[in-house]
């Protein structure tokens, strides 16, 4: 979906208007209307009392919670009993449903347009977007817009959240904003522009990091902008260390054309006093990422929450991820590069991302370098080299029927043909036991050899070959 698909309407009192990018089309009575319905569902969403009162007497609930919203106007959205069919919704309801399609349009815009120069890397971050989909289904891997970078700006992070999906250690090193610094960093940025182009401005700068441990962040920020394109949408657990800092970055992202950042919530007390220190008009783009609930289940289960699952015995859970990226995972500190893609937490990748490989730099020409040699045919093939081995995915079963050789994952069946069925059973049985080349494999098969790497390649691009790096990088 994208924003001109979405319906939108001046006509008499049924205003509902495109905010999401034109801001300025709205009225501020038009956003308060947005920001006040958001906070009440942020309530909702996050303090079982509250929500225990709203389904009993929504006037009490809004009145002793100070929410300004009409919680009974708003029952369609936070009442799962609620008939959803029925024609005649209050304005607030259209109003923040076109507000919520208009963010999901940009997600899903995000995900088709973070094009790179490199075509090898453009083939590549596509196939890894359809491989997380089926491995992780397609509800979550939806959720994965798999920016092209993450900049880290210190070494570990002051949270210590005790679920952390990226195990990010404590706070050590925080990369200052001085004049060696400031230079390379502006450097760095000038050559990922030059190397990745106008979607280099899909990147942030954080990861097992929070932007707000930097007391320069934004500056580096400021830089990202000038030199890339785009002031990096912000995530941050700490909104509440400084909360004048935070007002103000928040107005200097806006000011610079950032549409959305996020607070990571940790307690209830938390969520009371965020909403305490920012009015719902202040918070209207910025999205709450509510950690309140304490079971293991109820957060990805990698990282720290993999480890805590194993440790006590946890066996009923689905292996996730928090890692958002297929593309380079760049820490200033250690002047290190990895690439990196989003994968289920596992023994062998418990952070929820898979290394395919990685470089260290000391200048922007090195970092380039690197950049380079990590999008090369090499690391990142867009086709099947006939010398290299080939084989299905581990987590993948194949069958032979009439449609052709079918490749499933717990989540998705996917059905390849142009062979007949006796050469179709041969390819499954080969890929199965992927120890041969795509030579080998093409010959052993014994059909039309164009026809047969047609088909591995299309099994390629749709990501269910394996291509899981052979190694593991000594600090997962």
């Amino acid at each position: 979906m994208n924003a001109s698909a979405l319906n939108f309407s001046r006509s008499g009192f049924d205003l509902i208007l495109p905010i999401y990018r034109q801001r300025c089309s709205a009225t501020p009575e038009y956003l308060a209307d947005i920001a006040h319905t958001k906070r009440l569902l942020e309530r909702w969403e996050g303090d079982d009392a509250f929500r225990e009162l709203l389904q009993h007497s929504p006037s009490e609930a809004t009145r002793r919670y100070g929410l300004q919203s009409d919680a009974e106007a708003l029952r369609p959205v936070w009442d799962a009993k609620f008939d959803q069919s029925t024609p005649d919704l209050a304005e607030c309801v259209k109003r923040h449903r076109a507000f919520v399609g208009e963010k999901m349009a940009h997600r899903e815009e995000l995900r088709r347009t973070s094009k790179p120069l490199s075509p090898n890397f453009h083939a590549w971050r596509t196939r890894q977007m359809a491989r997380t989909t089926s491995q992780l289904g397609a509800v979550r891997a939806h959720g994965i817009v798999h920016p092209l970078a993450a900049f880290e700006l210190s070494k570990g992070c002051s949270v210590g959240c005790w679920f952390c999906g990226v195990s990010a250690p404590k706070l050590g090193d925080i990369w200052e904003y001085n004049d060696a610094h400031r230079g390379l960093w502006r450097d760095v940025c000038q050559v990922w522009r030059e190397e990745i182009g106008p979607a280099s401005e899909q990147a942030f700068l954080y990861w097992a990091t929070d932007p707000i441990d930097n007391p320069d962040y934004e500056k580096f920020a400021c830089d990202f902008h000038e030199l890339c394109g785009y002031f990096p949408q912000t995530t941050t657990a700490l909104p509440l260390r400084d909360v004048e800092r935070t007002k103000r970055l928040l107005r200097l992202s806006e000011e610079r054309g950032c549409l959305l950042n996020r607070f990571s919530l940790l307690t209830l007390k938390i969520l009371d006093r965020v909403h305490e220190a920012f009015s719902p008009e202040e918070m209207t783009f910025v999205e709450l990422v509510l950690q309140i609930r304490k079971e293991t289940l109820s957060k990805a289960v990698a990282g720290r929450t993999l480890e805590k699952a194993l440790k006590t015995g946890v066996t009923d859970y689905q292996a996730g991820t928090i890692a958002c990226i297929s593309g380079f995972l760049v820490s200033m500190v250690d002047r290190s590069v990895r690439l990196i893609s989003p994968c289920p937490a596992s023994e062998r990748w418990p952070l929820g991302y898979q290394i395919f490989g990685e470089g260290t730099f000391n200048t922007a020409e090195e970092f380039r370098t690197v950049l380079q040699r990590l999008t090369s045919p090499e690391v990142m093939p867009s086709t099947v080299n006939w010398q290299r081995r080939v084989g299905l995915r581990r987590d993948l079963s194949w069958q032979v029927g009439e449609r052709g050789l079918t490749v499933s994952s717990t989540f998705l069946h996917q059905t390849f043909g142009g062979l007949d069925g006796e050469a179709l059973e041969k390819l499954g049985q080969l890929l199965a036991q992927g120890d041969l080349s795509a030579e080998q494999v093409a010959l052993q098969v014994g059909a039309d050899l164009p026809t047969v790497f047609l088909t591995l390649n299309q099994m390629l691009a749709v990501g269910v070959l394996d291509e899981e790096p052979e190694y593991q990088h000594a600090g997962v």
